[in-house]
């Protein structure tokens, strides 16, 4: 299966919609703003449907077709839980739905939001639900995450992208079976994320924040204690068997 996207932990990567709002402080130099001014559009403060619907049933075919199974991060230029996209969401649940063979990645920044706004048959074998924390004061997001029911062949993850400080100490990574880890990218001046600041002020400024390679090691040797629950064994799944 061709790697049809930049993330080196997706196969390929569907927005159903783009467009989003900044609600925590990795949200300050969000890549989606050049990526959307590209298009001409405006990146904050509005949501558009994109006219790729469709584009999921070609991977499940070929998918299917290789007896394969695909990852899929969605939506990598909005939020799948944003408040503006009620309306098309149950539209994109009937296309995870409809397309077993791929494993949707589905991220969010929103996760009280998951709760009032999962389909009457969930769960679903096929997707794994993440959430965003790259410091300290949004580790809390976990915990709303882990209290929301994931099929056993599920997995909830966690994106410590961008991650702007040591967390390692105070993350708890009970209940979830994935991490990822990452720099912040863009241009300008790059510094050192001042978590005592007025994070929203951080919002109108320009840059890219500074990630200390060891704070991405403490992550990694977290999860190679031999007694994490993160690392316990699991048999295979689906998701687990990717092409």
């Amino acid at each position: 299966m061709k790697q049809e996207t930049g993330i080196s932990w997706s196969h390929f990567s569907h927005n159903f919609w783009v467009g989003c709002d900044k609600v925590a402080p990795e949200c300050s130099h969000c890549y989606i703003y050049r990526d959307l001014r590209k298009h001409h559009r405006q990146p904050w403060g509005h949501l558009y449907m994109t006219k790729t619907h469709d584009d999921p049933f070609d991977f499940e075919s070929l998918a299917k077709r290789n007896h394969q199974y695909v990852r899929a991060f969605t939506c990598s230029e909005s939020d799948f839980f944003h408040a503006k996209a009620d309306g098309w969401r149950p539209g994109a649940w009937r296309t995870i739905r409809n397309t077993p063979h791929i494993v949707w990645l589905i991220l969010t920044k929103r996760p009280a939001r998951i709760l009032n706004q999962l389909p009457a048959d969930w769960p679903y074998a096929n997707v794994w639900l993440g959430v965003s924390t790259g410091c300290k004061r949004t580790l809390n997001k976990m915990d709303v995450l882990r209290n929301v029911p994931i099929h056993r062949e599920g997995v909830r993850f966690v994106s410590a992208e961008p991650l702007l400080e040591d967390i390692s100490r105070d993350i708890n990574l009970e209940g979830f079976g994935w991490l990822a880890v990452g720099g912040e990218s863009g241009s300008g001046e790059e510094y050192l994320w001042n978590s005592a600041g007025d994070w929203r002020a951080e919002f109108s400024t320009h840059g890219r924040r500074t990630m200390h390679l060891e704070w991405a090691e403490t992550l990694r040797d977290k999860v190679r204690v031999p007694d994490c629950l993160f690392c316990s064994n699991r048999s295979p799944t689906p998701a687990h068997r990717k092409g």
